[in-house]
């Protein structure tokens, strides 16, 4: 454990179809009080080629995402309205999936809520499309596009809920999941090797990052999906709940241990292409960039004074793990700290030290973006 951890080169990238100039042009016209325009601005700035496919009659969408069709439309009466068909309720075991209902609509959704209507459940929400503010707008259509798309797997596997529709997808050749499967296990035996030396020496933080990065090392290289996304999402949360340290550490050693005991028949059911509207990473500028790294950087450059090697460089990979997995990260500050993270593979943690905080400087430096 006297060396930087391991990158891992991405084997199955996100992709975005995102125009972030037509979101600046879709603010500007609703501050105009141009709503319609506006909106079907914001509409071509999420995915302007399914925008366009997808529009059914003038302002009505029906948008495939993953295993969902989302409906979204400007009615007559002047609303914005959104409905997503969810699942069927099973014939048995109600009493579970509709108390995850409730856990959904209480701790998960902000904007839109899940209804029962007859025994399908369906993701809603409508307002006035004067109130449809582009950021608002984003929130609500993403929050139905991931959480539908995520939970309609749990809810299928664990509760026995009918799906409303077939998914549409091309699974991955078998070569390439052989392959994400051998990354899979590299990166939580790597993660749990660096957690067994640093929790001997007491060293909770070291193992809350690098069982962290372990996690979002997975989203960010092997992009699962299906049920696979649906359970590291959950376990990615935990790095941002208000908990003990070492508690949060317990819940993700033990997260990580399950998906390491995790059958390969399973893994293999959850990698696919499919098609999307919105993607759960948002793109970022450069500015955004630099303030979600911000904090560690802090942190880097007290570890420095400190003269600590070890932490400095874990700041480094915290960080920038971080930051691929919440966003779509510019070219040039993909291309810096790739460069980085694989000059720093298995180099001392002195060497990596200066490496990375050459980095961390120049990334951090107001005149880099």
């Amino acid at each position: 454990m006297d060396a930087c951890p391991t990158y891992v080169e991405v084997l199955n990238p996100y992709e975005s179809k995102v125009d972030p100039g037509l979101y600046r042009t879709s603010v500007k016209l609703y501050e105009e009080r141009m709503f319609e325009e506006s909106f079907r601005t914001f509409m071509n700035y999420v995915n302007k080629e399914m925008a366009a496919k997808c529009e059914i009659e003038r302002n009505h969408w029906r948008l495939p995402h993953g295993s969902l069709v989302v409906d979204v439309s400007i009615t007559p009466d002047g609303l914005f309205d959104v409905n997503a068909p969810f699942v069927k309720l099973p014939s048995q075991r109600l009493a579970p999936i509709l108390r995850q209902v409730c856990d959904i609509n209480t701790n998960v959704l902000t904007l839109s809520q899940i209804k029962l209507e007859g025994e399908g459940l369906f993701f809603h929400y409508s307002c006035p499309l004067a109130l449809a503010e582009p950021y608002k707008t984003y929130g609500v259509i993403n929050e139905i596009c991931i959480n539908g798309d995520s939970y309609d797997d749990e809810f299928i596997d664990e509760f026995g809920a009918v799906p409303l529709r077939e998914k549409q997808v091309t699974l991955l050749p078998p070569e390439q999941v052989d392959k994400a499967w051998q990354r899979f296990h590299s990166i939580l035996d790597e993660a749990l090797s660096y957690d067994e030396y640093f929790s001997a020496k007491r060293w909770y933080g070291f193992c809350f990052d690098i069982l962290g990065m372990a996690l979002m090392k997975i989203d960010y290289a092997l992009a699962p999906q299906g049920y696979l996304r649906t359970r590291l999402e959950k376990s990615i949360s935990q790095l941002w709940s208000h908990r003990p340290m070492e508690e949060v550490v317990v819940s993700l050693r033990k997260d990580v241990q399950e998906f390491r005991a995790m059958e390969k028949e399973k893994f293999a059911k959850d990698f696919y292409r499919t098609t999307f509207f919105m993607h759960a990473k948002r793109s970022a500028e450069i500015e955004g960039c630099q303030k979600a790294m911000a904090g560690r950087y802090d942190w880097a450059g007290q570890d420095k004074g400190r003269r600590s090697s070890m932490g400095m460089v874990m700041n480094y990979l915290y960080a920038s793990y971080d930051v691929f997995y919440k966003f779509f990260v510019p070219a040039k500050l993909q291309e810096e700290i790739i460069n980085t993270l694989n000059s720093c593979t298995k180099k001392s943690w002195e060497a990596a030290a200066e490496i990375t905080w050459a980095s961390f400087q120049k990334i951090m430096d107001p005149a880099y973006a």
